[in-house]
C-alpha cells in the first residue's frame, strides 16, 4: 500500500478509536443532566456509563476471534456504522430504557472497532513503522479517554447533552467513507466459523459477575453475602475459562500468548495506567466545580490541559520507541507519572490553580509517552495480532471499568472515614472532607503506578541482561 494511503487509513481508524474511547468518559460529566431530563435517579443514570464499558469488555474477545477468521477490515467497517447508529439513537433518547438500549448498540459497534483497529494498523504498516503508527493511534485513544470530562464540560456549557452523542455521527460517516474507498480488499478463503462457545460463556459470566459485584457493592457494602457470592462466581468462572482454554483444540483465547513476559506485563501495566486515568475523570470534575467553584466551561478548559500535552507526547514517544524500544520509553513515562500523582494526593485548595494545571499537564505528557499499544502488539507473534489487539483493548476497558468503580469507592470511603459516618455524595457543607477523600484515593493511584513501574523495571532489566549474553 502507498505510504500516503497508509496514513489516511491510520487517520480513519484513529478517528473511530477516538470516538469509541471518548464515549466511555464524556458521559460522566453529563450524568446529572441526563438524570434530570430522562427522569431517572442518579444511581440508575450512572448505568449509562457502566453498561457501555462492561458490554465492551464482554464482546471484545468474541470479535477479536471472529476477525481472525473472516477479516478485520469488514468487522471494523460494520462496527463503525453500528456505532454511528447507536450514537444517533442515544442523542434521540427520551427515557432511560431507550438510552440504555442505544448504549448497548453503541457498545457493540465500539467493541467491533476496538477488537480490530490495532491488527489493521500492524497489517498495513511495515514493521519498522509500527511504533510510530501505533503511537499516533495511541494518542487518539488516550486523548479520547482523558479528554471526555473536559470536552463534555465545554459542550454542556453551550449545547445540550444530546450533542455529546450527535457529534459522533458525521465523524463516523466520514471515517467509514475513507475506509470504504482506501482499505485493501481482504482475500480470505471461505471457512466454517469456529468459536469456543463454552469458554466464551464462562468468560461472559466472569465479567458480568465481577462488575455487578463491584457496582452493587458500592451501594450496599462489599461484605454482604450476595456480593461475596458474586465474587466467588466470578473466580470460579475464570478458573473454568482457563481450564477450558487449555483443553480444547480451538480455544477462544490461546493462553500461550501470555507466556511472553513482555506481552503480559504490557497488558497488566496498560490496565493499571488506564485505571489511574479514571481517577482524574471521576474526581477532578468534582474538585474543580464543587470545591474550587469553577463553572463547567472553565473546568472543561482546565481539564483540556491533559490532552493538549498528550497529543504531542504520544507520537513522539512512538517514534522514540521505534529506536530504543517501547518498554524503555514506557518506563520513563511511568517515572514521570509519579510527579502528578504526588501533586494530586497532597494538593490543597489554598495552593492555587497553577499547581493543579502543572500536575494535569505532566499527567498528559506521561500518559502520551506511555507506549502500551506498541508494547503489547510488538510482543505478540504475527499469528496473534488479531487477538492481541482485542486483549489490548480489553485491558484498556477493564482498566477504565475498574478505575471507575475503584476511584469512587475509595473517594467515598475516605470522605466517610473523615466524617465518621457513611457518605456517598459530595459533602457540600464540608469541602475539606472531599479533599481528604481525594487524597486518600490518589494514594492508591500512586501505588498502582508504582506496581506498573516495578513490573516494567523487571522486564527492561531481564531484556537487557538477555541481550548482553
Amino acid at each position: 500500500m502507498k505510504q500516503n494511503s497508509q496514513w489516511t487509513l491510520l487517520l480513519a481508524t484513529s478517528m473511530v478509536s477516538f470516538m469509541s474511547t471518548i464515549d466511555a468518559s464524556i458521559v460522566n460529566i453529563a450524568v446529572p443532566q441526563l438524570s434530570r431530563d430522562l427522569h431517572a435517579p442518579m444511581n440508575e443514570a450512572e448505568w449509562v456509563v457502566s453498561v457501555y464499558l462492561v458490554l465492551i469488555c464482554v464482546l471484545l474477545i468474541f470479535f477479536g476471534k471472529l476477525s481472525d477468521q473472516i477479516g478485520r477490515i469488514s468487522i471494523f467497517q460494520i462496527g463503525t456504522l453500528v456505532f454511528v447508529a447507536g450514537s444517533l439513537g442515544c442523542g434521540l433518547s427520551v427515557n432511560l430504557p431507550m438510552m440504555l438500549g442505544m448504549r448497548v448498540i453503541q457498545a457493540v459497534g465500539a467493541s467491533m472497532t476496538m477488537a480490530t483497529n490495532f491488527g489493521i494498523i500492524t497489517q498495513i504498516f511495515p514493521s519498522n513503522r509500527h511504533g510510530a503508527a501505533l503511537g499516533v493511534n495511541s494518542s487518539f485513544v488516550q486523548v479520547g479517554n482523558i479528554m471526555g470530562p473536559g470536552l463534555g464540560g465545554l459542550i454542556l456549557a453551550t449545547l445540550s447533552w444530546h450533542f455529546i452523542f450527535f457529534i459522533n455521527v458525521p465523524i463516523g460517516l466520514i471515517a467509514f467513507a475513507f475506509g470504504h474507498k482506501i482499505f485493501p480488499k481482504e482475500e480470505r478463503p471461505k471457512q466454517k466459523i469456529s468459536m469456543d462457545y463454552s469458554g466464551y460463556l464462562a468468560y461472559v459470566l466472569a465479567i458480568i459477575s465481577f462488575f455487578v459485584a463491584i457496582y452493587w457493592g458500592q451501594e450496599i457494602g462489599f461484605v454482604k453475602t450476595q456480593i461475596i457470592g458474586l465474587f466467588v462466581i466470578a473466580a470460579v468462572c475464570v478458573a473454568a475459562f482457563i481450564l477450558r482454554e487449555n483443553h480444547t483444540d480451538k480455544p477462544l483465547l490461546d493462553l500461550h500468548i501470555f507466556k511472553n513476559a513482555g506481552f503480559s506485563i504490557g497488558v497488566i501495566s496498560a490496565m493499571l495506567v488506564f485505571a489511574v486515568s479514571y481517577f482524574n475523570n471521576m474526581i477532578m470534575p468534582y474538585y474543580l466545580q464543587e470545591t474550587l467553584k469553577y463553572s463547567s466551561a472553565i473546568a472543561g478548559l482546565i481539564l483540556m490541559s491533559i490532552p493538549l500535552l498528550n497529543i504531542f507526547s504520544a507520537p513522539v514517544g512512538g517514534m522514540i520507541g521505534d529506536h530504543i524500544g517501547a518498554e524503555k520509553v514506557s518506563l520513563i513515562a511511568l517515572v514521570l507519572f509519579l510527579i502528578p500523582e504526588a501533586i494530586f494526593m497532597t494538593i490543597q485548595p489554598s495552593w492555587g490553580i497553577v499547581w493543579l494545571i502543572i500536575g494535569l499537564m505532566l499527567y498528559g505528557l506521561a500518559n502520551g509517552a506511555f507506549q502500551n499499544n506498541p508494547m503489547i502488539m510488538g510482543n505478540a507473534g504475527k499469528q496473534y495480532q488479531g487477538i492481541a489487539g482485542s486483549i489490548a483493548a480489553l485491558a484498556r476497558n477493564l482498566g477504565m471499568s475498574i478505575g471507575l468503580s475503584l476511584s469512587t469507592s475509595l473517594l467515598y470511603f475516605g470522605i466517610s472515614q473523615k466524617a465518621g459516618r457513611r457518605i456517598t455524595t459530595y459533602p457540600t457543607q464540608h469541602p475539606s472532607w472531599f479533599v481528604y477523600g481525594m487524597h486518600f484515593s490518589y494514594r492508591f493511584a500512586f501505588a498502582m503506578i508504582c506496581i506498573a513501574l516495578v513490573l516494567l523495571i523487571s522486564l527492561v532489566w531481564h531484556k537487557s541482561r538477555k541481550e548482553s549474553l
